[in-house]
């Protein structure tokens, strides 16, 4: 597991050299990030647009015939919502920032529960988690930490898969790692991993999420060769 970690400092050292990357690399790696990340993260919630479909409409803006209204906003929406989380890469994360996110993923599909917390007691938990969270430096154990914390208190009645995966990248984009993407088909690994640590074992998480750093900085420079 270490070895994972330490494999990833590696790859980011490595970034870092080759940094600052020119606006072509970055303009390209952005829109392949955004197409893929908005499909895949609606995919595992069960949005049944495909890839290309969902390209069309970031690109166009027009609607793909026998599609519902839902599944175009939940494209319009998460892509909304990873642009809003570049605006806070030199913020402390805070509660209006997860409501903001969640408010964007609503947007246009449920007016009274966007934003909102589920239960009364909601607020306190979230607080107790962010007070832990900012209380110390981060690190990339303390983001999969928190991300599957955030997970199993389930703040919001829905949203809360794709809030979570929009955090984590938020976090990571802070300590200068490039965001990463969770694929629709390793969806049942993911779940796993994040039932797991509702039972206090985090071991799978770290793996998992691990392994998508991994992937996305190998990706990041295999964009820059």
């Amino acid at each position: 597991m270490n070895n994972k970690l330490e494999k990833i400092y590696e790859l980011k050292s490595e970034l870092d050299y080759r940094r600052p990357l020119n606006q072509d690399e970055i303009k390209r790696i952005k829109e392949n990030y955004i197409i893929k990340n908005t499909y895949n993260s609606n995919a595992i919630e069960g949005n049944t647009l495909t890839e290309m479909e969902t390209r069309f409409i970031i690109e166009t803006d027009l609607a793909i015939g026998k599609k519902s209204l839902k599944e175009h906003l939940q494209i319009r929406n998460y892509n909304n919502a990873l642009l809003y989380i570049e605006s806070l890469r030199n913020e402390i994360l805070s509660e209006e920032n997860i409501k903001t996110i969640h408010t964007i993923l609503l947007d246009g599909i449920d007016r009274i529960n966007k934003g909102k917390y589920k239960t009364t007691n909601t607020p306190q938990e979230i607080y107790t988690l962010l007070s832990w969270y900012t209380s110390e430096p981060v690190t990339i154990k303390k983001i999969i930490d928190f991300t599957c914390k955030f997970i199993n208190i389930h703040p919001f009645i829905d949203g809360n898969g794709r809030t979570s995966r929009l955090l984590i990248n938020l976090e990571l984009l802070k300590l200068g790692y490039p965001p990463i993407t969770i694929l629709a088909t390793d969806r049942l690994e993911y779940c796993q991993a994040l039932d797991k640590s509702y039972y206090g074992d985090y071991e799978e998480a770290y793996d998992f999420f691990y392994n998508c750093i991994i992937e996305s900085l190998n990706e990041y420079l295999s964009f820059t060769n």
